[in-house]
């Protein structure tokens, strides 16, 4: 079955050019801060020659998601990175369903602010149930 948090929806961004398909990568890591680290790691290198800016969206938005299936996602997560000529996808796995929500931004919260990130600069971002677990995934677009 099929959830989406947010209505997939295009956005125009600055697209990037990159050169044949990168790797797909996948890990499964701890569900603990440490993790964190590694997992922005993992996406930084796996996008080493493409433009710092795209980069550095990607390895924020991925620590989004970490840090939400860190806070949330009972013990571990399996991320999965998968980037081609047309979009890079990374998606966050973890063993506990409960859907990410967008909350309305808010000067005097400090936490809550993670998925409205990943709503204004990802192209499009949902969720999906497999099981009793759950997969965040967002995708930004790449020039063509």
């Amino acid at each position: 079955m099929k959830t989406t948090a947010a209505p997939a929806r295009e956005r125009s961004a600055r697209p990037h050019k990159t050169a044949g398909r990168l790797p797909r990568r996948r890990i499964r890591l701890a569900g603990d801060a440490t993790s964190l680290r590694e997992a922005r790691l993992l996406v930084g290198e796996t996008l080493v020659n493409c433009p710092s800016d795209f980069r550095d969206a990607a390895v924020l938005l991925t620590g989004e998601l970490v840090t939400n299936a860190v806070v949330h996602g009972g013990g571990w997560f399996l991320l999965q990175v998968d980037a081609s000529p047309g979009r890079l996808r990374v998606e966050v796995t973890d063993a506990i369903a409960l859907q990410p929500r967008l909350l309305a931004l808010s000067g005097d919260r400090e936490h809550g602010r993670g998925m409205a990130i990943v709503d204004a600069l990802a192209t499009r971002w949902g969720a999906e149930h497999i099981g009793s677990r759950k997969v965040v995934w967002f995708e930004i677009c790449l020039e063509r």
